[in-house]
C-alpha cells in the first residue's frame, strides 16, 4: 500500500487545494488534472452510525455503515467491522478493495478484533 499500512491515501487537487477520496477522472470542485496523492492518518471519529438488520439480496445482516469524519475535511462512508461504534467515537480506518472498513481504536492505536479478509 502506498504510505504504508497505517497511513491513507487522498488527493489533492494542485489548482484549488481541494481534498478528497482517489477516484478517476478530473478534481470534482474544478475540473483541473493536476492532481497529488497525500498521506493521511488512517483514524477518525464517527460522525454517524447505522445497522439494517434486513438489507438488500447479497449483504449480509446485520449490515453496519459509519459515517467517519477523517483528517483534512475527508468524509468516508464505510462498513463497520464488530460492534457499531457510538457518534463521536474514535475507529481506524482500512482501505480494501472497492471499500473502507472501520472498526474500533483501541487505546494504543491498534484496532480491535481482527482484519476481515
Amino acid at each position: 500500500m502506498i504510505g504504508g499500512p497505517r497511513e491513507l491515501v487522498i488527493t489533492r487537487c494542485e489548482s484549488c487545494h481541494a481534498r478528497f477520496l482517489p477516484r478517476r477522472g478530473p478534481c470534482p470542485r474544478c475540473g483541473a488534472t493536476t492532481l497529488n496523492s497525500e498521506h493521511i492518518p488512517p483514524a477518525g471519529h464517527v460522525l454517524a452510525s447505522t445497522e439494517a438488520l434486513y438489507p438488500p439480496t447479497g449483504w449480509a445482516s446485520p449490515h453496519r455503515l459509519a459515517l467517519v469524519a477523517a483528517s483534512e475535511d475527508i468524509r468516508i462512508l464505510a462498513h463497520v467491522d464488530g460492534e457499531l461504534p457510538r457518534t463521536g467515537e474514535l475507529v481506524d480506518i482500512e482501505r480494501r478493495p472497492g471499500h473502507y472498513v472501520v472498526r474500533r481504536a483501541t487505546p494504543d492505536g491498534a484496532a480491535d478484533g481482527p482484519a476481515e479478509a
